[in-house]
């Protein structure tokens, strides 16, 4: 194979406009400098050798650049008060004027882009440069190419250098409460020994004065600097307000002198949180808890509380997504109409208007024009008739002759599609569309025939025999065919082999053919496998082992989340499914409404992953709202905070379908600590959900760990280093505890713990770090694994002792791995990392239910008391699902 690979420079810098000014300048308008026209480039150019010295920033460029455009401007303001400062610092050092000195702060790292130079007739040009204030070596490359493509490159290298140069070392940010050291290197470049002043100026910062002897001075440090060597000069600065930190440092001599200023941001102490609380209650009221810190931001605080009906009107969300989508095999097909059919069927039942149901169906109309373009809603009944009845024609014309269905119309009759489209077809059926029967007899006889044939495949078997039986009729249940019934015995015999989905088919088909007492085992055997979670809001990750409210739904579900490639082993299917299992076994069993709460809480947006599945979980929660009865009386309720009447509410009819209520509750009502949230119910007697949710910007000095849905926990650990006599240097995990130190250059292994609810997708986890530490790796990306504990593992996993030896070698690196832990249960999921100034930011994709944990390195840098606010962690497209975990301080030491 023949790769090609192409690279342009261009691709690499951004364009801008230039405009041209009344000379027939060019200038970036942006910035209002001047460029020189074209013609003028080499007027006073000069040719900068191999090896020559150029001081920093010397001479103004006649070309400015694309590179050049982006550099940071020294304004006027910055440059008066640079030049007072200078001048207060040489009068105090009695070293004279020190306005002349120039102040450093342009620190880019191209000096110059020239994409178009064209040479005279004699092949030559030159370019002038400003060089950054940067003391280093430069390279520069040039790319030549003539009207004959022929192509030529050539490189050469300069230096900038000065005599005297100071290097001021902070870290990246600044955070509200820490204290830093400010560390200023003066390099003596001459020949000679130099006597300074230096002099340091920080504002935004507090300047506690510089450490001599590790005692704190006051008085202007005076260094003497031999010839060729340096002097560190350290300052302790008190981080006090937000905003940007200016810091100028000085070092002034008789014949030699430099200063350098950098700017910095200064981040506030503290991290937005949201609370959430949420469940169910079947009384007259309902009081919730919402406890808010004194240590807020002024203006950051809001809640919201929701009161929901039933949970399951949230199905009606999920039918524009299979009503429109684009393509039409023969299960979208069926996918598309049967939901609308079967949901409208089940509001008329209920009393409700199948109408209002539709219109969110058909187009989502403002109910402000409702009545003047679908009066009645008679536009989107008319619409679904259209295409139900398309559907149904489809689907008859695709039948094979055999009686099967293909994917396609082109493809060969298919057991798994035939099943699915006779069980949707009885349905359509029970709910009064008129369904051929020849159509069903015929697909009915193939299915019977392929039956058999599958009795070492259980779950395919299980699921032809639920297409069989649900056409075979659940009201007078005629004598089943000897295909049938050996169909269905060798899969009770085989049941304690079935996986969830395959037992939830089971039994359905055993309830519809008679056999009660075989269903009821088999839904008391699908209760046994239930992956169940009572305290969906509590995590064991901050040692609560009971639910924070009583009124906090469970969550169950079926089915293995992640890593699966058979279509049985799906989590929503064998959810969805299981729950129509058990309302058809015994509808008052307990786990019926934790599955619900699970299904709905695992919607992909307004849907499921796939039209399939969004059309069974559509048809579950549709079964669930037909036995509930959930929506057959009106609802009233109040809702109150702190003893105020914040709204009130009558829903009756159609309205109960436009649910969740949403009240937005006034600053003024909230206050410091427990704040009480109460409903009291005014009609109705059926159940009523809710949900409060908070957010403020706490300022707590203990932030307390908290999440909905997800939770996160960090530890530390300081790895130390021990030589041994066969493993060479082996590095042992030592807890690191807050306000314990750590040296500068000693590395520190950040482990975070992360606990999932439920099955989670597009995960951000973001790890705010301590301003003296750095990441140890140098580049985003790589490879990083979330890797799942053992639930034996979780709580007591943090025990560590100072002569636990965790790993062997040299520290993790770019390439470094870790051999399969102890605890873990053998799965991980990748994530993607990006390096950030202030944090390090992981990306995971999904992230099934369970508990995770990762492991990324840090270094401690520069000394200073720090404080590493907690990991935040949110869900990217579902804002409910968020959390944070504690803040924890520590102080970094300098080598000796």
């Amino acid at each position: 194979g023949l790769e090609v690979r192409t690279h342009g420079m261009l691709h690499q810098r951004p364009y801008v406009q230039l405009k041209k000014d009344e000379d027939g300048g060019l200038y970036d308008e942006r910035f209002g400098m001047k460029e020189e026209g074209a013609q003028r480039r080499s007027g006073d150019g000069r040719y900068v050798g191999p090896g020559d010295t150029v001081p920093p920033g010397g001479g103004r460029a006649e070309l400015r650049t694309m590179a050049q455009s982006n550099a940071p401007m020294e304004s006027e303001m910055l440059a008066e008060a640079d030049q007072a400062f200078l001048g207060k610092a040489a009068g105090a050092s009695g070293q004279g004027p020190g306005n002349s000195v120039q102040v450093r702060s342009d620190f880019r790292d191209t000096a110059l882009w020239v994409p178009d130079l064209r040479t005279d007739a004699a092949g030559r040009a030159s370019v002038s440069v400003s060089f950054p204030d940067s003391t280093t070596r430069w390279k520069a490359v040039t790319r030549a190419v003539d009207a004959n493509t022929r192509v030529g490159e050539a490189t050469t290298n300069a230096r900038t250098r000065q005599p005297l140069i100071v290097r001021l070392q902070a870290p990246r940010f600044f955070q509200v409460g820490d204290e830093v050291v400010c560390s200023g290197n003066v390099n003596n470049e001459s020949s000679e020994d130099l006597d300074l002043t230096l002099a340091f100026e920080a504002e935004g910062l507090e300047v506690l004065g510089w450490l001599e002897g590790g005692e704190l001075v006051t008085k202007t440090p005076q260094v003497r600097v031999p010839a060729g060597d340096q002097v560190r000069v350290d300052w302790k600065v008190r981080v006090t307000e937000t905003g940007t930190a200016r810091l100028l440092l000085s070092a002034l001599g008789a014949e030699h002198s430099d200063a350098v200023r950098r700017e910095l941001p200064v981040h506030p102490r503290g991290v937005e949180v949201f609370l959430a609380n949420s469940g169910k209650f079947d009384g007259d009221e309902v009081r919730v808890q919402v406890d808010l810190p004194a240590e807020r931001a002024p203006g950051s605080t809001s809640l919201e509380v929701q009161v929901s009906p039933s949970l399951a009107v949230t199905l009606l969300d999920a039918l524009p997504y299979l009503v429109d989508y684009p393509y039409g095999c023969t299960e979208q097909t069926m996918s598309r109409f049967l939901p609308c059919v079967i949901v409208t069927r089940t509001l008329v039942q209920r009393g409700l208007s199948a109408e209002a149901a539709l219109e969110r169906v058909f187009g989502g109309l403002e109910a402000a024009h409702l009545e003047h373009t679908q009066p009645q809603g008679k536009g989107a009944l008319e619409r679904l008739d259209e295409m139900t009845a398309r559907g149904l024609e489809r689907l008859r014309e695709t039948q094979k002759p055999d009686g099967g269905w293909g994917w396609w119309s082109s493809n060969e009759s298919d057991a798994f599609m035939t099943a699915y489209v006779l069980w949707g077809l009885c349905l359509a059926r029970e709910s009064g569309l008129e369904v051929e029967e020849s159509v069903l007899q015929r697909a009915a006889g193939w299915l019977s025939r392929e039956l058999v044939e599958l009795e070492e495949r259980p779950d395919e078997q299980a699921w032809l025999l639920h297409g069989l039986t649900a056409f075979r009729g659940r009201t007078s249940v005629p004598e089943a065919s000897e295909f049938i019934e050996r169909a269905f015995d060798n899969l009770w015999e085989r049941r304690r082999d079935l996986n969830a989905y395959a037992r939830a088919l089971l039994t359905l088909s055993a309830s519809r053919l008679g056999h009660e007492e075989r269903a009821a085992t088999l839904s008391r055997n699908l209760a046994n496998g239930v992956q169940l979670d009572r305290t969906p809001d509590t995590s064991v990750l901050l040692g609560t082992g009971q639910a924070s409210s009583p009124h906090v739904l469970a969550t169950a579900h079926w089915g293995r989340d992640t890593a699966w490639t058979r279509w049985s082993d799906g989590g929503i299917e064998a959810t969805a499914f299981s729950l129509m299992a058990l309302l058809e076994a015994d509808p008052e069993h307990e786990l019926i409404e934790p599955t619900v709460a699970w299904l709905v809480k695992n919607r992909r947006g307004a849907q499921w992953s796939n039209t399939r599945d969004t059309a069974i979980s559509v048809l579950a929660l549709n079964a669930y709202l037909e036995a509930s009865g959930e929506l057959d009386s009106p609802v009233g309720f109040e809702l109150f905070v702190n003893g105020e009447l914040v709204g009130e509410l009558s829903l009756e009819g159609e309205q109960l379908l436009a649910a969740p209520s949403r009240f937005t509750v006034e600053p003024e009502l909230l206050i410091d600590g427990p704040n009480e949230v109460r409903i009291r119910r005014t009609a109705g007697d059926s159940p009523l959900y809710f949900a409060a949710h908070a957010t403020f910007f706490s300022q707590e000095a203990e932030i307390t760990a908290r999440g909905s849905e997800v939770f996160v926990r960090r530890d530390y650990y300081k790895l130390v280093g021990r030589p041994t006599l066969l493993k060479g240097l082996v590095y042992d995990r030592v807890p690191l505890l807050d306000g314990q130190p750590v040296q500068s250059g000693e590395r520190v292994e950040v482990v975070l713990t992360v606990e999932a609810k439920n099955d989670l997708e597009y995960l951000i986890f973001e790890d705010l770090k301590p301003a003296g530490l750095e990441a140890v790796e140098v580049k985003s990306g790589g490879p990083l694994f979330f890797r799942e504990l053992k639930s034996s593992e979780v709580g007591g996993r943090f025990e560590a002792s100072e002569g636990e030896a965790q790993r062997t070698g040299a520290p993790r690196g770019a390439h470094g791995a870790f051999a399969p832990e102890p605890g873990t249960t053998g799965r991980s999921r990748s994530a993607h990392r990006e390096l950030r100034d202030s944090k390090v930011a992981l990306f995971v994709d999904r992230l099934p239910q369970g508990t995770w944990e990762v492991r990324y390195d840090l270094r401690a840098e520069v000394p200073g008391r720090f404080e590493a606010l907690p990991t935040l962690g949110h869900a990217m497209y579902v804002p409910e699902i968020r959390c944070n975990g504690t803040n924890l301080r520590l102080e970094v030491t300098d080598r000796p």
